[in-house]
């Protein structure tokens, strides 16, 4: 019997066990008695920005975009699409390339053990045909020009290019036009032997399931495969200057109102673990105190036709970049611009008063434990935070003791003006 070690909440009164299984993948599994679906996703710590790495003595410069290419490319095998396999099991199955991790997921009623074993193919049984790969860059070629007309896509991808002067994030998750066509057979196998390493990876299971049942499948299923440690994966990005690479962007486009993002771009990402949380958390207060739902600021600009239901605020961060944005639809991006700059000064001034700060932390922390109710959030859940090396139950805790010297101290150094970048896209004419 595999070892595993039970994590309670009392605050959740719930419990998720975890084990490192012989094999190398860090797994957890989150019973969720009397709900009918389940959920596992599989996750590495590989996203678009890894693509210079050393690995086994080896230097790697890899295409922008083959992290994409390669998830694409997992779900081709020679007895068909695993789309198509999920479905006729009673599972739906996706995938996601984001910039740091890459997951792999299905969710099934029935036959749970059977998708496993599905997934679990999907993930580790990797065919690179030179003609499907060839195949692959047409689909992903249609896919990046698709997104070129796409509004929502288009301001995101020139805000992170107007955040960023050299850090992989300024370039678009599936890469572009031209970097996909590099991409080989031999490339998207190296990658894979790289950052599929069980070691890198890790597995969430959340429903009604048997843990011991679900780690003893997962280590027979994947040491069966004999895929090893693999060994220590060493990452290079470039050293990003604390300045933005350009304070404003507008692109005219096909809309009928204005779309409007403000960032400032994290000038001093921290490791890993918890001072990385505890940073996102200061910062995502101090968003909540300036400019949620229910403050002065949101009500002003709401009542006054500069945002809508549209707006939203937030930071994220990773060890190697991060950025907090704001914005959504507007009729008048520049006045929305000054209100905003206005409402961050006088925040920055008079901070948070005691009773702003309970009530920030009480939506912070209800919007987090209504995520266990569901296995999708739940899962997913536990797997970001065991990328950002902290435990999930240990957040309520952090929350309550971030106070609000804290939460202005973050914010004082986080707002500035040379690291704030704007991106607009406005109606045609």
């Amino acid at each position: 019997m595999i070892a595993a070690t039970p994590r309670h909440s009392r605050l959740l009164d719930e419990t998720y066990h975890v084990a490192k299984l012989p094999c190398g993948l860090a797994a957890y599994v989150f019973p969720k008695k009397g709900m009918q679906r389940k959920l596992a996703v599989y996750g590495t710590r590989y996203g678009s920005i890894d693509n210079d790495f050393r690995h086994a003595g080896a230097a790697h410069s890899m295409p922008h975009g083959i992290a994409h290419f390669l998830e694409h490319q997992l779900f081709k095998k020679e007895t068909g699409d695993l789309l198509v396999e999920f479905s006729k099991k009673g599972a739906s199955s996706n995938a996601g390339t984001e910039y740091s991790t890459t997951v792999y997921y299905f969710s099934c009623i029935d036959n749970f053990h059977d998708n496993f074993a599905t997934l679990t193919g999907l993930v580790y049984d990797p065919v690179f045909r030179p003609d499907w790969v060839a195949k692959e860059k047409l689909i992903i070629e249609q896919e990046l020009r698709m997104y070129r007309d796409m509004p929502d896509a288009r301001i995101w991808q020139n805000l992170q290019e107007s955040l960023y002067a050299k850090h992989p994030a300024r370039v678009d998750i599936g890469g572009t036009v031209e970097s996909i066509q590099a991409i080989t057979p031999a490339q998207l196998e190296q990658c894979w032997r790289t950052f599929y390493a069980p070691s890198n990876m890790a597995l969430v299971v959340a429903g009604d399931v048997d843990p011991s049942a679900v780690f003893e499948q997962a280590e027979k299923l994947v040491s069966a495969r004999k895929l090893g440690r693999n060994g220590r994966i060493h990452r290079s990005y470039p050293r990003e200057p604390r300045e933005v690479r350009e304070a404003r962007r507008v692109e005219p486009m096909q809309v009928g109102r204005a779309k409007f993002l403000m960032a400032w771009k994290e000038i001093d990402p921290p490791a890993a673990g918890r001072s990385l949380v505890e940073r996102e958390v200061a910062l995502n207060l101090a968003w909540e105190a300036l400019i949620g739902r229910g403050t002065k600021l949101y009500e002003r600009l709401y009542g006054s036709g500069l945002i809508d239901d549209s707006f939203s605020a937030s930071y994220s961060v990773t060890p190697t970049f991060g950025a907090g944005v704001c914005g959504g639809e507007t009729d008048d991006p520049e006045a929305l611009e000054r209100a905003l700059l206005d409402g961050i000064r006088k925040f920055l001034q008079d901070g948070i008063r005691r009773r702003d700060l309970d009530r920030i932390r009480r939506k912070y922390l209800g919007a987090f434990l209504r995520g266990f109710d569901q296995v999708d959030p739940c899962a997913f859940a536990v797997l970001r935070f065991h990328f950002k090396g902290f435990d999930v139950f240990e957040l309520p805790a952090l929350v309550r003791h971030v106070g609000a010297k804290q939460i202005l101290s973050a914010a004082k150094r986080h707002f500035g003006e040379k690291n704030r970048a704007v991106s607009l896209v406005v109606p045609k004419g």
